[in-house]
């Protein structure tokens, strides 16, 4: 063991953090199986992981004086931070390079207290700390670099503070009713310990060896068991978060205008920049309150019912996901654990995140107070990454069935996202060549087959099959949207404002939008619409039908259903639901829509929830 180290300068800092961040980037897995506090949403591994990972790369290059690197250590940590996990790490990198900034090497008296300083302000950037979890462990490791500072050995005090920290990790599982429940310790304290690990490991052996993950077995299998039985009846849904930069930003002015609004509240980072993280049902407010204090950017909000709910199901091995251009009721969405990523929705500078921060019906009234144009956007790398890193740490395999891409870059963007996940041999992106709820039956119908037990390639041509009985109509007043947005030509407009006709738009096989053809005048419209459709499909077939409205009441949904079982009468109504804002921006609001999809002879008509 290497003995006498008074001080340590960039370099040794550089190759010392870069051995623990290792450290804790392989035991993600393991983090993520003993995920139960504060929810358990099997996770926590993702988070810290996306944390350590822009940490490392923010010291890559470890030619700078030792303060220097500990400040690039805490920004690099604070842009990356996700999760409650990873934004208290964050707070932790940034109270330990506050007081060492000006260091060209730091000694044990100064770590120390620049340690104690550390445990002081990762604990005030949370609104309730709770014993039990990082801080606990942070401040046992303080305690004990204040105890062992006199030494002036760092061969001395990292392992002391490693000691500490590995017990007051155990006690851990005592400490909180859900970790004593699992049999677990909490996984963010793990994470910390685990870099605790890698700095000893390389100032005690001085090489930067491969480290094996911490791994217990008899603990991961029991976790396993105990994801399926954790309570899911969150009091609030979604893991918001947001980067805010400002001027002379004020972190508890901040936490108290949002501490009504949710739990689990991290405040993290400095005067000019600061990391929110609340579990929230407002992210939108979260985000509102958060601009009066400066820039809002890199705004996310992860449904953790949904993801809770997900790891519960007994059937691990294939997940569905879709984005928000797919217009499915929360409720069939729960039925089959479908994940759903969201678009983002424009007014002028404005962005929201489509049906989580903005729903339809705000939607419509934002279109009718609002002057500035919608516009919408594919969902950032950011999200797809997360929710395919989440479900490819969970399951043997994932299906993303995406809006079309002949209509959106979301195909294209999910594609990139899964390629560079960790798990992107098990992701499949499918293009469902149709949006709205033809998107929807689609990845409804890919959730059926999944329960069904189809697997592999076999599953994936099953769904392009499926997707290829599926056609899309839109009864379409006002053609202004489509104009604007470029899916129909300026020329069909005029023509039909001319002549009185109220087009139908269609679905190619492209997935482009077509004219299906015209209805003359303006009366009748749900009925005629209804024989529209209906002349358009062979007769005795079976059919499964959904549809959506915008300005229409539910009575001309209603209306629709009625006349086409009426004319179809082997067929059956999925769901009805309302447009979303990607159809909505583009068709309009006062469109009404309906997508068939014809049944395959063994098929069952009816809708089976997925086992589990």
């Amino acid at each position: 063991m290497a003995d006498g180290i008074s001080y340590i300068d960039g370099p040794r800092l550089q190759r010392c953090f870069a051995a623990g961040l290792e450290r804790l980037i392989g035991e993600r897995e393991f983090l993520n199986k003993i995920n139960v506090f504060p929810v358990a949403d099997g996770d926590t591994g993702n988070n810290m992981y996306r944390t350590a990972l822009a940490a490392r790369i923010a010291i890559a290059d470890g030619d700078a004086p030792a303060g220097e690197l500990l400040v690039r250590l805490a920004d690099g940590a604070l842009d990356g931070a996700q999760g409650n996990s990873g934004a208290i790490l964050a707070q932790f990198f940034q109270g330990l390079a506050t007081p060492l900034a000006s260091h060209d090497r730091i000694d044990a008296p100064s770590l120390a207290a620049a340690l104690e300083e550390a445990a002081v302000a990762t604990r005030s950037a949370l609104t309730t700390p709770r014993e039990g979890t990082i801080i606990s462990v942070i401040d046992a490791v303080a305690r004990a670099a204040a105890k062992h500072r006199k030494s002036g050995d760092f061969a001395r005090l990292l392992p002391a503070m490693l000691a500490a920290g590995e017990q007051a990790l155990a006690a851990t599982t005592g400490q909180l009713e859900e970790l004593s429940k699992a049999g677990v310790v909490d996984a963010g304290a793990r994470g910390f310990v685990s870099i605790l690990e890698g700095c000893v490991e390389f100032l005690t052996n001085g090489s930067l060896r491969d480290l094996q993950p911490f791994s217990n077995d008899s603990v991961a299998d029991f976790t396993e068991h105990a994801h399926h039985e954790h309570d899911v009846d969150l009091e609030f849904r979604y893991c918001t978060e947001c980067m805010l930069e400002g001027a002379d930003l004020d972190p508890a002015r901040l936490r108290q205008e949002l501490a009504a609004l949710g739990n689990s509240m991290v405040i993290a980072g400095s005067k000019t920049r600061l990391r929110i993280h609340i579990h929230t049902n407002e992210p939108e407010t979260i985000f509102d309150l958060a601009a009066a204090f400066g820039t809002v950017s890199r705004t996310k909000a992860d449904d953790m019912l949904g993801q809770a709910r997900t790891l519960s199901r007994v059937n691990r091995d294939v997940a569905i996901v879709t984005d928000s251009g797919a217009d499915i009721p929360e409720a069939i969405m729960a039925d089959f654990d479908i994940q759903m990523v969201p678009l983002r929705v424009q007014f002028g500078e404005d962005s929201h995140l489509d049906k989580l921060g903005m729903s339809p019906a705000e939607f419509r009234t934002e279109l009718l107070r609002n002057p500035a144009r919608p516009g919408t956007s594919q969902p950032t790398p950011g999200d797809l990454r997360r929710m395919y890193e989440f479900l490819g740490t969970h399951f043997k395999a994932v299906i993303s069935v995406n809006l079309s891409a002949a209509l959106s870059g979301t195909w294209q963007s999910a594609r990139a996202a899964a390629e560079r996940t960790s798990a992107s041999e098990r992701i499949r992106v499918i293009d469902s060549k149709h949006v709205s709820v033809g998107q929807g039956l689609a990845v409804v119908r890919a959730a059926e087959l999944a329960a069904q037990g189809l697997r592999g390639a076999e599953l994936e041509a099953a769904i392009e099959l499926e997707m290829g009985r599926i056609k899309n109509y839109a009864l379409v007043a006002d053609l202004t949207n489509a104009v604007r947005s470029g899916r129909v030509k300026p020329l069909v407009k005029h023509i039909a404002d001319w002549l009185r006709l109220t087009p139908v738009l269609t679905s190619t096989p492209a997935g482009k939008v077509g004219i299906s053809g015209f209805i003359l005048g303006r009366r009748n419209l749900t009925t005629r619409f209804a024989r529209h459709v209906a002349r358009r499909q062979q007769r005795g077939r079976r059919w499964r039908f959904a549809i959506a409205h915008g300005y229409h009441e539910e009575a001309d949904a209603a209306l629709l259903g009625a006349r086409l079982q009426q004319l179809l009468p082997e067929s059956e109504c999925a769901w009805q639901t309302e447009i979303g804002a990607a159809l909505g921006v583009h068709a309009g609001m006062a469109a009404l829509v309906v997508a068939l999809c014809e049944c395959a002879p063994d098929a069952t008509a009816s809708q089976t929830p997925p086992a589990g």
